[in-house]
């Protein structure tokens, strides 16, 4: 049995964004774009926070200020790297060190997960994931490699972020379990989160 055959479930995922770029969605003027920045956490694609309105919305707070905004989505998560299977971290391992060896044939230093350049939030967080992406998608290129009938549709990991939420907890403020929808077609309902109050 492959070991993601549990993974292909339907959740709920929230997606922050300027209002704009909501009303475009939802009315179909525009698709999602796939995000593609050096530091993104879990490799291309367009992201959402697994059943949390309320983190989608800070974050969008945060980026967007008045004009922050988010879409709910109904998501397949179909063939998913989910980086809470041990599977997926044990081929994590083998693709850091696949890289390593690149990189010293290169003669260049490792890469490295650096905190947010305005020193905001927890300096621990390393929220600029530079090494975790590239390590993310040579995973993905190896494991196409050894199955090549497979393709991941999504990538799903738990985070720890922020600060503690009480003194000596193990919980931080942020804490959330973040997907990357690299199958759009997977977005199987978009909807307000809004107007479902």
């Amino acid at each position: 049995m492959h070991p993601f055959h549990y993974c292909d479930v339907t959740v709920y995922g929230f997606h922050g964004c300027n209002v704009n770029v909501k009303n475009q969605i939802l009315s179909g003027a525009v698709k999602f774009e796939k995000s593609a920045n050096r530091y993104d956490w879990l490799g291309s694609g367009v992201y959402f926070w697994e059943n949390d309105f309320l983190r989608a919305l800070d974050w969008a707070e945060d980026m967007h200020g008045k004009f922050a905004a988010v879409i709910g989505a109904r998501i397949k998560l179909g063939r998913c790297f989910d980086l809470s299977n041990s599977f997926a971290k044990n081929l994590l391992r083998f693709s850091y060190e696949d890289m390593l060896v690149e990189w010293r044939e290169a003669n260049m230093p490792p890469i490295k997960n650096k905190p947010h350049p305005k020193g905001k939030g927890n300096h621990q967080d390393f929220i600029l994931r530079y090494l975790d992406k590239v390590i993310i998608e040579n995973a993905l290129v190896l494991a196409d490699m050894q199955e090549p009938n497979i393709r991941y549709d999504t990538v799903r990991a738990p985070f720890q972020e922020g600060f503690p939420v009480y003194p000596g907890s193990a919980f931080r403020e942020h804490d959330h379990i973040h997907l990357c929808v690299r199958n759009p077609d997977l977005l199987i309902d978009l909807f307000d989160p809004e107007e479902l109050e």
